[in-house]
């Protein structure tokens, strides 16, 4: 009955999205990286985050360039008032309009704008290589999320094989209680082992399905959805370098965080030469054209009438004296046009501005000190980095080194084991060995294949993540 109940398990779990059978995706792990990498919301975050650094870049390089705006001002007024073309108070209604460009320009103050450009610069090429860091992060978690899936579904066909070949010893026993040829406690031992087989698949199943679901959530992929990654090649043989100080050298120069800081200590530099500029003097230009209109600006026009006007002055004829008048042509106001008044009223002006700093050295002391803290503290990060990188690849080349060489040894000792588990199965049928001795034999060949099985997977792993402390990038 029991093993009808554990076929029956086992025909289920290949029937579950988790089967090692019938899977719906055959992905590589270079692919569900690649997934990880397109749907992570921390990367598309940090990707944003670039994107807006970049932007304030390119706003500090438009900055250096001068600054020019254009205005037009029409107005009414009603009542008393400036007329604007002649600059008299008058009560007519006044219609006016005014157009104004102008032009800024700082010409000098420190070289502050020229290095807060050089400094965005900076921050964007180090944005970039925190983009890669954080693609680092994730790479290594779908990396260990693979291999941990893989590694379970080998060991929960491993259970099964052990469970299969428990219950085969089973049958021969049954059959040979059947002929008498042995007695029935003989299978106790089995049946108990075969209880041990079945607790170990359902255990394994369980921690397979949470493997798959840590592999799911990191490719944001549904819960339950199966992925059927492929299987990587083993080589316990692969070279690893003699010592980790060559691997160390090249990932100084390599991995993206180290690359970061670097990028972020030349930015500092910049800012401190900023806060130094806070002492130089600022030289700007200011440059002004534009005109007016009025409603009520008037011209002189001559007309075609002639008048007599009295002037300061007598003319004496025959003993007579007259005053004399002059005859003038008759002049009439009309309105100026627009574009006329716009011609007429034209205005230019250029301004330079020179300020000096006299009391504001106290604030350009404190800036500076600021800015060579903010220094300081890069390089501590840096050299903290440098340390903790320095540490991982200590670990991880270790690691490879004793799980290659403990990898080769349980190789070995799994195909010994296998022997002395074919002797004890031989002995068993031929009823001149106790059940005992084919189950000592049997858990001992199992507790090999799982330590190997482990330590294959833990050797892929580590030996993956020492290439990528090397190299630096996924």
């Amino acid at each position: 009955m029991r093993s009808i109940i554990l076929t029956l398990f086992w025909i289920l779990m290949l029937t579950t999205p988790y089967s090692i059978a019938n899977a719906q995706d055959t992905l590589t792990i270079s692919k569900c990286i690649e997934i990880a990498l397109a749907r992570n919301p921390a990367i598309k975050e940090s990707q944003l985050l670039l994107q807006s650094i970049a932007n304030t870049h390119q706003q500090n390089k438009r900055s250096l360039l001068p600054s020019v705006e254009g205005m037009l001002s029409p107005g009414y007024s009603l009542g008393r008032s400036i007329d604007p073309y002649t600059n008299s108070v008058t009560n007519s209604r006044i219609g006016t309009s005014s157009l104004w460009i102008s032009a800024d320009w700082l010409v000098y103050n420190g070289y502050q704008r020229k290095r807060a450009s050089q400094q965005a610069a900076l921050n964007v090429t180090a944005s970039q290589f925190d983009v890669q860091t954080a693609k680092n992060r994730i790479v290594l978690e779908v990396l260990q999320a693979c291999m941990q899936v893989l590694m379970l579904r080998e060991l929960l066909t491993l259970a099964y094989n052990q469970a299969e070949s428990t219950k085969r010893q089973i049958d021969r026993i049954s059959k040979q209680i059947k002929l008498e040829v042995a007695p029935e406690s003989a299978s106790y031992s089995l049946q108990a082992q075969l209880a041990s087989d079945e607790v170990q698949i359902i255990n394994t199943y369980n921690d397979l399905k949470l493997a798959n679901l840590s592999l799911d959530q990191l490719l944001n992929m549904p819960a339950g959805q199966h992925i059927e990654i492929e299987q990587p090649g083993y080589e316990p043989s692969t070279p690893v370098p003699d010592t980790w100080n060559d691997i160390y050298k090249t990932a100084l120069v390599a991995r993206p965080e180290l690359k970061a800081l670097e990028t972020r200590l030349l930015a500092a530099n910049k800012g401190i030469d900023m806060a130094k500029g806070l002492r130089h003097p600022v030289v700007s230009l200011r440059s002004t054209l534009g005109t007016a209109f009025s409603s009520v600006a008037k011209k002189a026009v001559a007309s075609e009438e002639y008048v007599q006007t009295p002037i300061n002055a007598f003319i004496t004829v025959d003993g007579k004296t007259y005053q004399a008048s002059a005859i003038n042509q008759s002049m009439a106001l009309s309105n100026i046009g627009y574009f006329s008044q716009l011609n007429l009223n034209r205005a230019f002006s250029i301004d330079l501005s020179i300020r000096i700093p006299i009391l504001n050295a106290t604030q350009a002391s404190y800036k500076i000190q600021e800015a060579k803290i903010q220094k300081l503290i890069l390089s501590n990060q840096q050299v903290h980095a440098k340390q903790e990188l320095k540490r991982q690849i200590e670990q991880a080349f270790i690691t490879v080194k004793s799980t290659a060489e403990r990898g080769q040894s349980l190789e070995r000792q799994v195909k010994s084991l296998e022997k002395v588990l074919h002797v004890a199965e031989v002995k068993l049928s031929n009823g001149i060995a106790s059940p005992v001795e084919f189950l000592l034999a049997k858990n001992d060949l199992e507790r090999a294949r799982i330590s190997f099985i482990q330590t294959k997977y833990e050797y892929c792993l580590r030996k993956q993540v020492l290439d990528f402390l090397r190299d630096g990038s996924e």
